[in-house]
């Protein structure tokens, strides 16, 4: 599988035209330490769902969470992001199942590409109570799942075999059908507990169809660890229908990072997140740094 994945790599790197630097349409590395620094193009972050921006400077503590506040983080926490002084942090109270972060794109994207940091937590340990998939990303149209007519794509971690690692898959919904199950991806995408506390970086590519009878919607992501010097094909849909839907918008709009988690994690379980980066070209160049500068000023929460 991990062979084929690999072969599939390169040929996407083609049949993408390369690798160039993208023009950037949205950055936030969080260091205004708030949810409102990003640029223009109309991009918004929701509220905070059991979310919130923190630092480890010079501890850790909470510095956003739909509004200023300073709360400190549990002692001996290691909150510390990729590069600067602040991240974005999911909180998973254990025994509970949900912690998200929605946003608006700020404009129709019929072709979108979305790059960011990932921390693994370090006390990582998939749950083992069925179903066991945890959300990863979603994006859609018009609304999410059956709130819409158009498509959604929802990439998704379930528990590996009875281990304590994570396989990854994808569910989606083509424009006017219903849900269309659960696909395999990548085996072992998380390994516990080799890769507790592991940034990895993540590439989402998302293309709609050319018009409502075309099957060539499609889509792909690429993760490579903090370590690594390329980027790996870890899972992709061709042939699609992700057109769009009658009423508009022409193109992709919005979604959420990470989400619900059906088997709950047994401890508190913390994801960090940084450099999150938009844009309509190609974010695979792994020697890119822009996705840790902060961003222009001129934006505002949803």
């Amino acid at each position: 599988m991990k062979h084929i994945l690999s072969s599939l790599f390169v040929l996407g790197l083609l049949s993408l035209g390369g690798v160039v630097q993208a023009e950037i349409t949205f950055l936030d590395s969080f260091e205004s330490a708030d949810m409102s620094a990003p640029n223009g193009n109309g991009f918004r972050w929701a509220g905070n769902n059991r979310t919130a921006v923190v630092t480890m400077d010079p501890s850790p503590r909470e510095v956003w969470r739909n509004g200023l506040r300073d709360v400190a983080g549990p002692e001996g926490a290691d909150w510390s992001a990729i590069e600067g002084a602040h991240s974005l942090a999911f909180f998973y109270p254990a025994g509970e199942f949900w912690s998200e972060q929605r946003f608006s794109l700020g404009r129709a994207y019929p072709e979108i590409w979305i790059r960011y940091w990932l921390r693994v937590p370090s006390n990582f340990r998939h749950g083992h109570t069925s179903p066991t998939n945890n959300k990863f990303f979603a994006l859609w149209m018009d609304g999410y799942s059956q709130h819409g007519d158009g498509p959604t794509i929802v990439w998704n971690f379930w528990r590996q075999g009875q281990t304590d690692s994570s396989r990854f898959t994808y569910s989606l919904n083509e424009t006017g059908q219903p849900d269309g199950g659960h696909h395999s991806h990548y085996d072992f995408f998380i390994r516990s507990p080799e890769d507790q506390g592991r940034w990895m970086q993540v590439v989402l590519y998302a293309k709609m169809s050319t018009d409502a009878t075309s099957m060539d919607g499609e889509s792909r992501i690429w993760r490579r660890w903090e370590d690594e010097s390329e980027f790996t094909l870890i899972g992709q849909t061709t042939g699609k229908n992700f057109s769009a839907p009658a009423s508009g918008p022409n193109g992709w709009q919005a979604g959420y990072i990470m989400g619900w988690s059906n088997p709950a994690y047994a401890e508190d379980t913390v994801w960090l997140l940084d450099g999150f980066t938009v844009s309509d070209t190609s974010l695979l160049d792994p020697n890119d740094t822009r996705s840790r500068l902060s961003p222009p000023s001129g934006f505002q929460v949803q």
